[in-house]
C-alpha cells in the first residue's frame, strides 16, 4: 500500500493515535478486512481459497483488496474521505457486485454454456457489446416430424 498511496498518507489514515507513525497493524486489519469482503463476494462463485493462476486476476484482486482497505482506513481515522478515495471505492464495490452476477468470472466454471475446465472470461478479456452463447445441439429440424405428422406433400 505504501508503493501505491505512499508512505505520507499511510501514515496520515493508519495513525489513529495521531503519534506521526504508520500503524502497520491498522494497516493488516484493513487489509483482512478487505480480503475478507472479496472472498464473500467470490464464493458465491468460486470455491475458497481462490486458487489465482493469472498474474493479471492476482493484481486485479489486489488492487480491489487495497482499494476497499483504503477507503476503510480514511474514514476509521477520521480523515475526511477524498473523492478519489470514495470513487475508487465505489469501482471496487461495483467491481465485487460483477464478480457476484458472473459478469467478472475469477475462477474455473463449469455448467451450460462454459466447457469443463475452462477459465471462462478473464477482467483483462472483458470488453463491452461483446456476447457469445454456447447451445446443445438441435432437437428438432427438418424432417424430424415427418412421422409424426405424416409426409409433406
Amino acid at each position: 500500500m505504501i508503493d501505491e498511496f505512499g508512505i505520507r498518507e499511510m501514515q496520515m489514515i493508519s495513525d489513529a493515535d495521531n503519534t506521526g507513525e504508520m500503524d502497520p497493524a491498522r494497516v493488516e486489519n484493513a487489509l483482512s478486512i478487505a480480503s475478507e469482503q472479496i472472498d464473500f463476494s467470490a464464493g458465491q462463485r468460486c470455491a475458497l481459497p481462490l486458487a489465482i493462476t493469472s498474474p493479471s486476476v492476482a493484481t486485479f484482486l489486489k488492487q480491489l483488496c487495497m482499494d476497499i482497505a483504503r477507503y476503510r482506513l480514511t474514514g476509521a481515522s477520521g480523515i475526511t474521505v477524498t473523492d478519489l478515495v470514495k470513487d475508487r471505492y465505489k469501482e471496487a464495490d461495483a467491481k465485487l457486485d460483477k464478480i457476484v452476477s458472473g459478469k467478472i468470472v475469477l475462477c474455473e466454471q463449469s455448467g451450460p454454456g462454459i466447457g469443463s475446465g475452462s477459465q471462462g472470461m478473464l477482467p483483462e478479456n472483458l470488453t463491452s457489446g461483446e456476447a457469445s452463447f454456447d447451445a446443445a445441439p438441435r432437437v428438432f429440424g427438418p424432417g424430424s416430424l415427418d412421422d409424426f405428422i405424416g409426409r409433406r406433400r
